[in-house]
């Protein structure tokens, strides 16, 4: 499999960053957060997994059953208790990333309340996606230039391996999906695990991949002995419309809304949008397959970055 490039080298030239955005649909940014306050909120998942059966020790990664994974009663039942951590929203905010994509963006920016935590347990698989190939358009809709930061709670190597994507695929525009893949709405692309387009890296706390809604995208089989820990954060111009589903948790309506999940918070702050993003919602008493395959991407001003300039 292919190696991420590293963009770390060019961390303070925007429009270097900007053009490297438009050429791989990435920037891989190794040790550009601070380690120490991803690792507090691994601990604080783990104390939060471990109360619910998900871990066998608070203190490590190893899980209680290899058989645990997320149905719709897992939503119910286990995702809400990682989604009440204050400290996963609010690593959201930290002013180093805010700052960078800001500066991607190159405007007032805002953070799509619905912020995913992904747990990939062990699998003997190695063939196995921990989660399938995908654009994050596909559930967006509305925007073309929303970033997503990509945040490993945890380490990943080649056995536990983390995100991966296809560098350049986001110059092919809106892929049409595969509706046999599962899953409730058709979502995903029909990419082989083994595909040779794929690249990842090896993970730390710490380290930072932001890529493009269009990018091909996906999480990579974890072969070894303990969970594997991530969150996706998802950030745009605050100018741009959100689809509404996303000013609610990742989940909802399955997973509880903010009264429940935010209740003993120290600020709102971490969920709360400003008045000026205009919220779409997904209309009503349409096919979800047939509207995917009527819709076409508004015109990208991030991809079209590289053209002007080069």
């Amino acid at each position: 499999m292919r190696d991420l490039r590293d963009s770390s080298d060019v961390l303070q030239d925007t429009s270097e960053l900007r053009d490297r955005l438009a050429e791989d649909g990435y920037l891989f940014l190794p040790g550009v957060l601070d380690a120490a306050e991803v690792t507090a909120v691994q601990a604080e998942l783990r104390t939060a997994l471990h109360a619910i059966g998900w871990l066998a020790d608070p203190g490590k990664l190893a899980v209680a059953d290899r058989g645990l994974g997320f149905t719709t009663e897992s939503f119910r039942t286990v995702y809400p208790a990682v989604l009440r951590l204050e400290s996963v929203h609010r690593l959201a905010f930290t002013p180093v990333l805010w700052a960078l994509v800001r500066r991607l963006l190159g405007g007032e920016i805002f953070c799509h309340p619905a912020r995913v935590v992904r747990l990939a347990v062990p699998s003997a698989d190695p063939g196995r996606y921990a989660t399938r190939a995908h654009q994050d358009y596909v559930v967006q809709h509305v925007t073309t230039d929303a970033v997503t930061a990509w945040i490993p709670f945890t380490a990943c190597d080649p056995d536990k391996q983390g995100l991966r994507l296809i560098p350049g695929s986001q110059r092919r525009g809106f892929l049409p999906t595969d509706p046999s893949l599962g899953g409730r709405r058709p979502l995903y692309l029909p990419v082989p695990p083994d595909d040779p387009a794929w690249a990842t890296a090896d993970f730390a706390p710490g380290d930072l991949v932001l890529f493009h809604s269009l990018t091909v995208h996906g999480g990579g089989p974890n072969t070894g002995d303990e969970l594997r820990m991530s969150a996706d954060v998802r950030y745009q111009l605050l100018d741009e419309p959100l689809r509404a589903e996303f000013a609610h948790p990742h989940g909802w309506p399955v997973t509880p809304d903010w009264d429940d999940l935010a209740a003993g918070w120290t600020t709102d702050e971490w969920y709360r949008l400003d008045e000026r993003v205009r919220l779409v919602p997904m209309p009503e008493g349409v096919d979800y397959g047939a509207y995917l395959a009527g819709l076409t991407p508004p015109p990208s001003r991030l991809l079209a970055h590289a053209r002007e300039t080069g």
